[in-house]
This record gives structure tokens, sequence and C-alpha cells, in this order.
């Protein structure tokens, strides 16, 4: 019984050091920027400039990103704002280490920001 719940801790911390969430501040602006298709958000503090760079090459059919390295906010521009390019930002995200996205007070894994904000 102790090797399963020392197991299960072992997992736990390892999972907490590698998964980060990005944020967004406010939700109707968050919104309104999906509708306009330039979306920003905070990553966290590890995700650099250079992490920008290289994962956002990859996407470019899609979007094109901007990043403040002073206070990590990154913004997406779509190419074409549609379901299928916002789905793209997810691999961007995932690329990044991110699993979550704090959007005001609650955590959104980022398959449920998709859903609930970008689809």
């Amino acid at each position: 019984m102790k090797s399963i719940l020392f197991s299960i801790a072992l997992i736990s911390v390892c999972f907490s050091s590698f998964s980060q969430e990005a944020s967004v501040e406010n939700k109707e602006m968050f919104e309104q920027s999906v509708v306009e298709g330039v979306i920003s958000m905070t990553l966290p503090s590890s995700v650099t400039a250079e992490d920008v760079t290289k994962y956002s090459k990859y996407y470019t059919p899609y979007f094109t990103t901007a990043f403040d390295a002073q206070s990590h906010k990154v913004t997406f521009t779509m190419v074409n704002n549609d379901v299928k390019s916002r789905r793209v930002i997810m691999r961007f995200l995932g690329a990044s280490k991110i699993q979550t996205v704090k959007v005001e007070d609650q955590s959104y894994l980022v398959h449920e920001l998709y859903e609930t904000f970008l689809n």
C-alpha cells in the first residue's frame, strides 16, 4: 500500500513539474479577440522568445505570433480566422508544454479551452 501511495505521489510531482499554465486576464476581451482573429494570452515565464519562435514556425499557414518577452504575452494573428486554424493553437500550446489555460479564475485543459472559446 505504501508503494502505491509513493508511486502516485511521485507521478504527481513529476507531472506538475512538467505542466505549465498560460493565462488570460479578461474573459470578455478574450472572446472578442477570438472573433477578431487576434488572440492573446500570457505564457509562463519558463517559455522564452526562442521557444515561441521555434514552435510557431511550423504553424505559419495558420497564424503568426508576436511575443513580448517582458510581459510574456503572445499574440496569435490568424491567417484565416476559422475553427480549423484556431485548433492549431492547441498544437502550439502543447509544444510549449502548456496543459492548462487560466481564464480569469477558471483553469481549462487545452482541449477544453478550444471547445469553450476557440470552436
